[in-house]
């Protein structure tokens, strides 16, 4: 099984999406974190954009600061079409207020999962983060989308099966995907 690191595309570009981290709800910050679904407010609707967000809202967006995974209708039912059912998923509404842009979109935190192959994989015990990922397919069940326990990264991993629904959906480009040689 090939897998790559999901990645929200315009890092650098004018057109990167930032969400408002004044506004993030705190059990948002600490569920995009840790996969801890539990602490997300049960009254959470909307979740704003920062005003120097570029204009082009595309179907995938992970704001760099907070890791905060959130995808539109279009991606949605992508995932919904590959029975991707272990999402955590809510509705919110994305907001910009300097122009009155307001759209549904999915906070859809993917879960933790204890994958690694520890004896083939390299990990910076400063940190707790994974230099060398050798995932153990066995571990990974069913899981197309998923985050890795046990230790500090934050990257979203994706299986081929996942990838190709999302290329012949032709979900905006507001994603790629990396395959590296520190992944496998």
């Amino acid at each position: 099984m090939k897998y790559y690191f999901l990645i929200a595309t315009d890092t650098l570009g004018s057109d990167f999406i930032y969400l408002d981290n004044d506004e993030i709800p705190k059990g948002v910050k600490r569920a995009a974190k840790q996969s801890a679904f539990q602490f997300v407010e049960r009254d959470l609707q909307e979740l704003l954009l920062d005003d120097r967000s570029g204009q082009r809202i595309p179907d995938f967006i992970c704001d760099p600061h907070n890791n905060v995974p959130l995808i539109s209708d279009k991606m949605k039912l992508v995932f919904d079409e590959c029975d991707i059912r272990y999402l955590y998923y809510q509705r919110v509404k994305l907001v910009r207020k300097k122009d009155g842009f307001s759209e549904r979109y999915w906070l859809a935190i993917p879960p933790r999962i204890d994958c690694m192959h520890m004896d083939k994989s390299c990990i910076d015990s400063m940190w707790n983060k994974a230099t060398k990922i050798t995932i153990d397919p066995e571990k990974v069940g069913n899981y197309d989308i998923f985050k890795i326990a046990g230790v500090s990264n934050h990257e979203i991993i994706v299986t081929d099966c996942l990838k190709r629904a999302i290329e012949k959906n032709k979900a905006d480009s507001g994603l790629f995907f990396v395959e590296d040689p520190n992944l496998n």
